[in-house]
């Protein structure tokens, strides 16, 4: 299973400006709720088959400001998970993928963001995914980490009203969508703008069911072969 997303580079930007990764601060809306400054956080985000993933970040990198681009595409469920909290975080996302089945994803329409566009996407299980975490993990979620709208962002930090608006009618002209698959959730440890990979947790829901099946019918065959003597 590729890894997704991935940085654009390896190093930070050379250009200034508010979103270098050695000028980049987080907005108080986007930390934890800890008792605690955390010097670690986490992203969660979909999982998707190579395919859908690689069409929709080719999308993203013909949109996407070139110098402010440090991500392939992504749908992230958390954006800000505290480090402290990373033990609960991980055992609860291992837990719900034991009982989670890969799932189709589709692209919808695109819409306008404050500056840049998105694209809405159709995967209804993924707002379960995030109600259930949500419950779990609600006590330290941040602010913008409290609420879910699975999309895709093709283009943002763009000033210019006429390039979004461009970019709006050129996406809603001449991309034809994109179907796929969501595989598993990705966690990735978050470095000043840019993204490291932690773990893949693949979906893995509907195998026990599979090997229950497996075993009663080896069991049920066995039975069969080998009949309950009388008296027995």
């Amino acid at each position: 299973m590729a890894a997704q997303p991935t940085t654009t580079s390896t190093t930070p930007s050379s250009n200034t400006g508010p979103y270098t990764a050695d000028t980049y601060t987080r907005h108080p809306d986007h930390t934890p709720q800890t008792s605690h400054p955390e010097t670690d956080t986490y992203i969660l985000t979909l999982h998707t088959d190579p395919a859908h993933h690689k069409t929709i970040t080719a999308l993203r990198t013909r949109h996407f400001p070139s110098h402010l681009n440090k991500l392939s595409a992504h749908i992230a469920l958390f954006r800000a998970l505290p480090g402290s909290e990373l033990p609960t975080i991980e055992t609860a996302i291992r837990d719900l993928v034991r009982l989670t089945r890969p799932f189709p994803i589709e692209t919808r329409d695109a819409f306008p963001l404050a500056h840049g566009v998105g694209l809405e996407v159709h995967a209804p299980p993924a707002k379960q995914i995030f109600r259930t975490l949500e419950g779990q993990w609600g006590g330290f979620l941040s602010r913008q980490d409290r609420g879910f709208r699975a999309h895709y962002t093709l283009q943002n930090k763009v000033d210019d009203g006429e390039l979004v608006r461009k970019t709006l009618e050129e996406v809603r002209a001449g991309f034809e969508g994109s179907t796929g698959t969501v595989e598993g959730l990705a966690l990735y440890s978050y470095q000043r703008g840019y993204w490291k990979l932690r773990q893949v947790f693949p979906f893995t829901g509907g195998e026990e069911e599979v090997r229950q099946k497996q075993d009663t019918t080896t069991r049920k065959m066995e039975q069969d072969e080998w009949p309950a003597l009388p008296g027995s």
